[in-house]
């Protein structure tokens, strides 16, 4: 028996991917999985850092006010005594999603107190 081979359009395709790096944001850690993905359709990462404090994070927000670096900005302004609304329009979110961040903020500060005491 014969094994023939025949090549009508001899066609080369190469797939090229783009191998992308994905750091936590709140640690830096490289550590991290894929956790499915949220009800926009965005791929959540799962950090696992056991120093880490933060579990789950999108690489790409919606909205600027999620990102972790928004977050620390406004509890660093308002700890040098900025208004919220001077700080929601410095840093261009809404005066009531800083008030949301810092009552976010001060209610784990209160729970953490709490576990000490």
């Amino acid at each position: 028996m014969c094994e023939c081979l025949i090549v009508f359009n001899q066609v080369s395709i190469y797939m090229v991917s783009k191998v992308v790096k994905v750091l936590c944001p709140f640690c830096g850690s490289d550590k991290v999985s894929k956790n499915g993905h949220n009800k926009t359709g965005k791929q959540v990462y799962n950090c696992n850092n056991s120093q880490c404090n933060h579990r789950n994070f999108i690489e790409q927000y919606t909205h600027k006010a999620y990102l972790p670096e928004i977050r620390n900005q406004v509890l660093k302004m308002s700890v040098n005594g900025i208004g919220t609304r001077a700080t929601g329009r410095i840093l261009g979110i809404s005066k009531d999603t800083v008030t949301a961040i810092l009552k976010k903020h001060n209610n784990g500060l209160a729970n953490k107190s709490q576990l000490y005491t």
